[in-house]
Order: structure tokens, then sequence, then C-alpha cells
């Protein structure tokens, strides 16, 4: 009888790791799955210390049974940078010796996976396969790396179906897709009703747009979400309308990506009147709360957090037709899906279907209903049930294994 209560006690505390990419993601993403977790678990996170989502802590993390270790991880393929970072990475797996390692993105899983720690079970979450994403040179080093990944892992997680379909038909077995959508968001935090018009005039006021139609784009300005094709169309909006629009911008730049803008453009970005950059912030919903259209035009996406935000607000959403904007937004009934041709063709139909929603309010206020129909789908709690149940059942199997 002792023998058993001191088995059901180490599992009941089991350690495991999760690994993701940067410590700005963690904090975004995963610190209300960790601090879940963390009740009956002791976690350990492996992260770089940047902040590429740059907000405040969530949480004061050091009440909590979690250990942080900081380790560079590239946000890049390089196999080198990855492999030094991946003899760190295994390194403190040893030390810590969990039951679990929880992986996360491409960049997380494969220098987590490298070098395997026998007797460990290892899952992976992929937030959005490169080899599905991108074209040659750099479709080809994904598919290498990923392919290799997905054969090491015990459990594979995808997000979206285009993904899931993928890679289920490759590994048939242990292949799972979230029910949640993604790892959702904080729908009690994003709620439109939460302000009221008082509120809304009130921050309208402070930044000086009390009668302008608000567009706002939330993420990294970078090339592959979408960011020139935001101010493009921007651009040739407000020329035809001027001084009828604002861009919303809620975000920063990121040092290993371009904007995609010209020298010109990107000046024009920091003196024009009628862009305003929040930057990154904590409080994203205010800003939501006082816009009228979400665009995200981006072609490299898992299931994009800030859709997700959008859509619990009531915002209708203009993206394009690629997977995981295709998972949530439905041409024509909470949104616009938008089929990538080039930039030109894209910056001139996201500029028509702005044009469209401006001039037809009844259009804007009837996909601004449908965005809040689902929203219940698109609560964060979703996720970490979910998660805690799986957790629940390998801890459960790990017991009857004991006994």
């Amino acid at each position: 009888m002792i023998a058993s209560n001191i088995i059901e006690k180490c599992v009941v505390k089991m350690k495991i790791v999760i690994v993701i990419t940067d410590y700005g993601s963690f904090n975004n993403f995963l610190a209300e799955l960790a601090i879940n977790l963390s009740s009956e678990n002791e976690i350990h996170v492996i992260c770089s210390d940047v902040n590429i989502i740059n907000i405040i802590n969530k949480f004061d993390y050091t009440q909590y049974n979690l250990v942080f270790h900081k380790v560079h991880i590239p946000r890049t393929t390089s196999v080198l940078k990855l492999i030094k970072s991946s003899f760190e990475i295994s390194k403190i797996i040893k030390e810590v010796n969990p039951k679990l390692v929880c992986a996360h993105f491409t960049t997380g899983i494969f220098p987590s996976i490298l070098f395997r720690v026998r007797s460990i079970e290892y899952w992976g979450v992929f937030h959005g396969l490169g080899m599905n994403s991108t074209k040659g040179l750099r479709k080809i080093m994904f598919f290498i790396v990923e392919i290799f990944s997905l054969m090491r892992l015990d459990r594979r997680f995808l997000i979206n179906n285009k993904d899931f379909k993928l890679v289920s038909n490759i590994f048939i077995r242990n292949t799972f897709k979230y029910n949640s959508c993604g790892v959702g968001c904080d729908i009690n935090k994003f709620d439109k009703d939460k302000f009221n018009e008082s509120d809304i005039h009130n921050l309208k006021k402070k930044l000086n747009i009390d009668d302008k139609f608000v567009i706002t784009y939330t993420g990294r300005f970078v090339k592959f979400k979408g960011f020139d094709l935001v101010y493009r169309s921007f651009i040739n909006l407000a020329n035809e309308f001027p001084h009828k629009f604002i861009l919303l911008l809620i975000g920063g730049r990121d040092s290993i990506h371009s904007t995609g803008l010209s020298e010109q453009e990107e000046t024009d970005l920091l003196i024009n009147s009628n862009i305003i950059n929040i930057g990154f912030t904590s409080e994203v919903e205010k800003y939501l709360a006082l816009s009228d259209v979400f665009l995200f035009p981006s072609k490299k996406e898992g299931l994009p957090v800030c859709i997700i935000e959008a859509l619990a607000m009531g915002l209708p959403v203009i993206t394009l037709d690629e997977r995981g904007n295709s998972d949530v937004v439905k041409d024509g009934f909470n949104g616009y899906l938008i089929e990538s041709i080039s930039k030109i063709h894209d910056t001139n139909v996201i500029y028509l279907k702005l044009k469209h929603l401006y001039e037809n309010p009844n259009v804007l206020d009837l996909l601004s209903k449908n965005s809040l129909i689902n929203r219940k789908k698109y609560s964060r709690t979703l996720f970490i049930d979910e998660q805690l149940k799986l957790v629940k059942n390998f801890k459960k199997g790990l017991k009857n294994e004991s006994e």
C-alpha cells in the first residue's frame, strides 16, 4: 500500500517540459496552459529570452510551479544553429528528466527531437507547417526538417485542416487535430460588450479619430503576413477618400524579416497622419472595440490568434484564402477570403472590399453580427481543457504501467 501511494504521488507531480521558440510567444500563447498544468505538475519551460510579441507578463510566474530555462532557439531553418540549440535543450531535458516533452512550432520541435532522450515521451505541436506554406528551396528545407521531426515524435498535433490532412495521410497513427480553434483567445477579455459607446468615443477622441472609418492590423510588420498589402491597399483607399480612413497598426517590426515596403513607403509609414502605430500592447481588445474592419492578408499562418480575437470582438475580417485563415473566416459571411494571385491583384481586391464595406454599412453590420455567432468556439479554455485531458490520460497510462 505504501509503495502504491508513493507511485501515485510521483505520477501526480509529473515533470513536463514545454519547448517554444521565444519567451514572448510563450507569454502570449501558452501562459494559461502552463499555469493550469502547474497545479498538479512541475513545469519546465525552455525558450529563448527574446520577446517577439513584446507585451507585459500575463502572470507573476514566480507564484507558480514553473521553472524557466533560457536557450537561444533560432527562428530560422539554419541547421547548424538549430543543432547547437538542440545540444543545450537535450542537456536540460536530461537534467530535468521529465516524463513528457511538448514542443511547439517547427523551430522548437526540431531541436527538441534531434537528440531525443530515450524513455521520454515527445509531443510536437505544429502551429503551421513550413513545407505546406513555402516554395522553392525553403520548401525543400522545411520538408526535410519537418518530416524528420514528425518521424521521431510520439504524438503529432496540428491546428488547421490543411496541415492535418497532409500529415495524417503520411502518419496515420498518433496524429491529431485540435478540436479547439488553435490556441484560441480569452473571450472574456475580447468582448465588445465590455465597451460602451462612451468608452469608444473617449478612446477615439484621444486618438483624434472621432469620425473616421478604422481599419486595424495586428501582428508583426512582415511581408509574409501581408503587411505590404495592408499598407498599399490603405493608401489607395485614402487617396480616393481623403481624411475618411484610419489605419491602426498594433504590433511592430521583426529584426529578421522584411516589411516588403520600399524605402519611400517606409518613410511615409512613419509620417502619414492617417496611420497610427500603437505598437505591441496587452490591451489589443480596446483598439479592436473602436475598429470597423480587421485586415490581415497573411499567406503563412497556422490558425491566426489575431483573427480569432477580431472575430470574438465582432469585427469582419478581410484575409487571404490560405490555410488557417479559411478555417475560421467564411467568405461573405463573417468577412472576405481573397484568392492570392499577385501583389497588384491582391492589393486591388483588398481595396475594393474595404471600399464596399465603407459604402455599405448594412453589409458591414451583417458581417459583424455573423462574426459573433460562433464566438464560444474561439475560447482558449477549449484549448486548455483539451490539453489537460490529454496530459491526464497520459499520466493515467503511466500509472497503469507502474502498477
